[in-house]
């Protein structure tokens, strides 16, 4: 009498669990390393078991045995006492069992009833009632029982692993976005350090106004870092043609120091007379020049005015710049993070590898089109990015189906939006596009789900989601079907125009230009991901 081998990470399972064990006639209990048996019940039944010698020593005389065993198997501790043990795992270690048992109708009638009675000092009479009033089994439903108890362990165990891990990720994945999404909001609170540009052409233009030179600039070092500038000289002013490579060549090699030009030097002669470039310092490296030259009067020279102004200015855009990079930095961390949870997601299926990421680029593309602003399309794009995060709490097995859903797997697959919007919505950066995660299967007619709201009662970032969502769908192939011809895609969305997709933004996504989404594809089909902000720079 084998039953299957069962393990458990604790080294108790749920009180519930014994309570419906004891319903059915099985008392949960519990041998430790040392075979000590314990129970988490107190009731008459358990109480008398547990006052059995015979119980105790069959325990400790069979677990030696138990551990050599992969199944190990169901024991007649006394004349109709049964034991099915069942492995207790901790680290990877065998560190006791759990212990169904339960009785037969044999037990009344042996000579050892009388001496369990007296053992936990019981009345035989009522204790015999007892047992007849709870229907105990006979011997040969000995084996049903085991499996019983085998099986209700397994599903146990698993019910309790599943709440265990939906329980851990949440609170891993709320504690990822919590701890990014706080930093992401104080850095983004520094005005204009998302636009660092539009903070470099002010210092410009003010010092301009207040400086008698001709033009004012600022040459980064910093590579890439913040792209929306890059190294191209930022200046105000009349500027000669072609003076950023003369900026660039001069300041190649400078250091700490400034560079102040007299009248006939050969940096006055390049960028002007006067001239002053001011090293931007951070800890201790030159990441750009300010540069203010052509002096508008009739002092030849740069006064000591001029230079303290232009140093100010130059340590005030080194404290902006760090906070810029800061933030740029963060903002790469943040998103990373979110495109790893969601490669997280779509690596649950080859089929949809990278689907959020070329849905995110999507997304960002008809927000751009439809004449937003370029904050408003990052938050799009983002929303794009997480659009299916709940899918999380869907189970695999429905995810990966080849062939139709069922009614029940297919309401399982529709609960994903709402269970992402659950996910989200106590970080405070994820508030303005939460509508996209929750809305975006609902259709322009009020047919969709999850709350059948129609037209513009659909947030526009989920409007937007909806079309790019399904492009990158019908253009994939999944494992129910291939993937369709662009053509074939686009003539397909055309029809349900108005009945699925808002009319006036099918029209923008139509015309939108796919080679940046095309070439997104074949990186993802061939593996070829290694950049993961390739999805920012083509957005």
């Amino acid at each position: 009498m084998n039953i299957k081998q069962a393990t458990i990470s604790s080294t108790q399972i749920d009180t519930a669990f014994d309570t419906q064990m004891r319903s059915v006639g099985i008392v949960v209990m519990f041998a430790d390393a040392n075979g000590n048996v314990t129970s988490n019940m107190q009731d008459w039944l358990t109480d008398l078991l547990l006052s059995s010698p015979l119980l105790h020593r069959a325990v400790q005389d069979n677990m030696q045995h138990w551990l050599k065993q992969d199944s190990p198997g169901c024991i007649e501790a006394c004349a109709g006492v049964w034991v099915a043990p069942v492995r207790q795992i901790k680290n990877k270690r065998t560190n006791g069992f759990g212990l169904g048992v339960f009785i037969t109708d044999e037990l009344c009638e042996g000579e050892y009833f009388h001496a369990l009675c007296q053992a936990s000092n019981a009345d035989v009479t009522m204790i015999r009632e007892l047992i007849k009033s709870m229907n105990p089994i006979s011997t040969n439903d000995v084996n049903r029982m085991s499996t019983l108890f085998q099986m209700a362990w397994s599903t146990s165990l698993q019910n309790e692993s599943t709440q265990h891990t939906v329980e851990s990720v949440g609170k891993e994945l709320a504690d990822s976005y919590e701890e990014i999404s706080l930093l992401y909001t104080i850095t983004s609170s520094m005005n204009s350090v998302n636009h660092p540009e539009r903070f470099i052409e002010l210092a410009c233009n003010e010092l301009l106004q207040t400086l008698p030179y001709g033009w004012v600039g600022v040459q980064l070092r910093i590579g890439d870092r913040l792209p929306r500038i890059g190294n191209d000289l930022v200046f105000a002013g009349n500027s000669p043609k072609n003076i950023a490579s003369a900026v660039r060549s001069i300041t190649n090699d400078i250091e700490s120091s400034p560079i102040i030009s007299t009248c006939n030097d050969a940096v006055a002669n390049r960028l002007g007379k006067a001239t002053i470039i001011e090293p931007i310092m951070s800890d201790g490296e030159v990441i750009g020049v300010l540069v203010a030259a052509e002096k508008q009067s009739n002092d030849p020279d740069a006064s000591s005015v001029d230079i303290k102004l232009l140093s100010a200015t130059a340590a005030q855009l080194a404290i902006f710049l760090e906070n810029a990079l800061l933030y740029e930095d963060l903002n790469a961390t943040f998103l990373g993070t979110l495109e790893a949870l969601t490669n997280s997601i779509d690596a649950k299926d080859k089929y949809t590898c990278g689907h959020s990421q070329r849905v995110a680029l999507l997304t960002a593309q008809l927000a751009e089109s439809a004449g937003l602003e370029a904050d408003q399309v990052d938050r799009f794009r983002i929303a794009g990015l997480v659009h299916d995060i709940g899918k999380i709490g869907v189970p695999e097995s429905v995810l990966l189906k080849k062939g139709d859903l069922t009614d029940d797997e297919f309401e399982s697959i529709k609960k994903h939006p709402e269970i992402g919007a659950r996910i989200l919505k106590d970080i405070p950066q994820m508030e303005d596009i939460l509508g996209g995660v929750l809305h975006h299967h609902e259709k322009f007619d009020g047919g969709g789900y999850p709350h059948g709201i129609a037209g513009d009662c659909i947030p526009l970032v989920a409007r937007m989601i909806s079309l790019a969502d399904t492009f990158d769908a019908m253009s994939s192939s999944r494992t129910y079907r291939t993937a369709m011809t662009r053509n074939s895609v686009l003539d397909e969305m055309r029809s349900v125009v108005g009945i699925q997709f808002d009319p006036d933004l099918a029209e923008l996504f139509f015309d939108l230009d796919f080679s940046n989404w095309e070439k997104l594809m074949v990186d993802h089909q061939t593996g070829n991901t290694e950049d993961p902000s390739a999805i920012r720079k083509a957005a």
